[in-house]
Parts: structure tokens; sequence; C-alpha cells
């Protein structure tokens, strides 16, 4: 049996991946959230009712709270975060707050056991700034070096915090010789990933007849949640991912305006889209590189854009 940690359980990949791997009844699952961000839904309250999954309601920005989790832990997936863009300019501290401490206290917490994995949810918001400034390769590949535009845009901290949450994993995992691997998660989607993110909101406007639009003219590649919690654990089980950096996402690149318009014909509504320019600090074009993803796991996606926006859909709009 493996015992199993995943922070931000009630999340949208938290609850995902925790789901995943308590379907497999040797599996032990330790399910940790405080629900600043994850939601005590139903689907949550089944989750945790399992007889293979434990849950602690803990706040992972203590020190003292993170000392009650278990240690006897064969693999910990670290993607707890306060995550969702209007929540990077209305409470910037508390993102920072939320993305810094729980990675620190994590690793001293696990540093004296027989851990065998440390994956830290990284993301693609840590080399954003290198694409738009320094007009850096698209695909963009592990390698890029990661940056700050501008470290006054409440914007950073969360692209700020998550990279300081990827020198912390290196270190402190080399420092306490702990295997660890990094996932740069790259735009999931799917049922139950919360609001502030554009599919859900696009859904919840277009319930009331708005159709609205920001960053039309922006480029992102749009995984559905079940092909990136494949890659997730296929990396996170991976000898060959020990000590790497991992992009996860889609390799299909699309403009905003286009998965608006996908968005519509999911719904089957012909209209004016009203278009916004994207928020200050926002990268123009997004994509990654998953060809390491590939040779070190063997991944290949299963999910079309069409079928997991009719999924999202279905949880948003109908």
């Amino acid at each position: 049996m493996s015992k199993i940690l995943v922070t931000g359980a009630a999340g949208f990949l938290g609850f995902a991946l925790a789901k995943r791997l308590s379907d497999d009844p040797e599996n032990q699952v330790f399910a940790v959230d405080n629900f600043i961000r994850g939601e005590d839904d139903e689907p949550f309250e089944q989750l945790i009712a399992r007889d293979n999954v434990e849950f602690f309601q803990i706040d992972l920005t203590l020190q003292a709270d993170v000392a009650r989790l278990p240690t006897e832990v064969d693999y910990v997936y670290h993607l707890a975060a306060l995550n969702g863009t209007q929540n990077f300019y209305e409470r910037p501290f508390e993102v920072v707050k939320c993305c810094t401490l729980p990675t620190i206290f994590l690793i001293e917490h696990y540093k004296d056991t027989k851990l065998q994995r440390f994956i830290y949810a990284g993301t693609s918001e840590a080399y954003a700034s290198t694409v738009t400034r320094f007009g850096w390769e698209v695909p963009t590949s592990e390698e890029v070096p990661v940056s700050i535009d501008d470290v006054s845009n409440a914007r950073w901290s969360y692209g700020g915090s998550k990279i300081h949450g990827e020198v912390a994993t290196i270190n402190g995992c080399r420092n306490f010789d702990m295997p660890y691997s990094i996932i740069r998660f790259h735009n999931a989607y799917g049922p139950r990933m919360g609001d502030k993110h554009v599919i859900p909101d696009f859904f919840e406007r277009a319930k009331k007849g708005v159709y609205e639009l920001y960053g039309y003219e922006d480029t992102r590649s749009f995984m559905y949640v079940d092909d990136c919690i494949e890659a997730t654990l296929r990396v996170g089980e991976s000898d060959k991912t020990v000590g790497e950096t991992v992009n996860v996402g889609s390799e299909h690149e699309i403009t905003i305006l286009e998965l608006g318009k996908a968005m519509l014909a999911s719904i089957g509504v012909e209209a004016e889209i009203t278009l916004f320019p994207s928020p200050v600090g926002s990268v123009k074009r997004r994509a990654p590189n998953v060809s390491k993803l590939k040779r070190l796991t063997g991944f290949e996606a299963n999910w079309a854009l069409d079928d997991g926006l009719r999924m999202a859909r279905e949880w948003y709009y109908d």
C-alpha cells in the first residue's frame, strides 16, 4: 500500500488527484486543505468519506499545523496555493503567504522521513515575463530562465511566489537528500475548478446572456483535467523525473478569442463577443514544449478541446 499526501485536496487539481489516487483501494490518501480556495462541497464530502481517505483540515501556513500531518508517507503532492487571477490583484499578500510558507514547512516536516518523492506544483507564470519581455521561444521548454517583469505589479504575487517555491523545493530537498520533482502546470481546466478563470467565468456570464472575454488576443494551451492528472502521476511515479522540472500542458496553442468561439459553439449560441484587453502584466503567449514530459514518461493526451469544453459546459452552464 502506498501512503500519499495531497495538499490543496479541496481545490481543482488537488481534488482530482486525490480522487484518482483513492480510486485504487491499495492507496491510503491523506487529503489536506483549509478551504481558503478549495470547496467543501458534496463531491469533496464524498471523497473524504471513502475508507482509504483521511482528511486534515489545517492551515499549512502555520508550522504547528503542519506538524500534525502524518510522517509515514511515501509521496507528497504539494498542490496547495491561493490561485485565481482576481486573487492576485485583490489579496496579493495572502497569495504570497499561501504560496511560500507551506513549501518550506512541508519540506522541513518530511526531512527525516522515508519520503520517496516530494512533488511540487509549479506554474508557467514563473517564466511568463521572460516570454513577454525577452521574446523567448514559444512553445517554451523547461530550460527557460524564470523572471519577474515588474515586482510592483500585484499580479506577480503568484508568479513570484511560485518561483520561490521552486527554489525552496530544489534547495530544501537537496539539503535533506529528499527526492523531488517539479511540475509546471499550464492552464488546466474542467469541472469544479471554481471561478476566477476564463472558462468558468465565460460560461457563468453566458447563462445571463453576457458574452465577454478579456485578453482576447493572448494565446494559451488548455489541458483537460483528466489528462493533467494522468501526466502528474506519471511525473510523480517515474524514476526518470527525480530532480527534474517538467512541463505539463497541452501542445495546442489557441487565442482566447478562438477559445471563446469554441465555448459559444459548445452552448449552441451565435452571438457577438464583447472583447476587452488583458490586465497589465498578462503574458501575450503561453504554450509549453512537452517533449520532455513525453520522453521521460511516455505521456500522450487523450482529451480534445471540444470534448473537454463539453464537460466544463455541463458543470458550469447546463
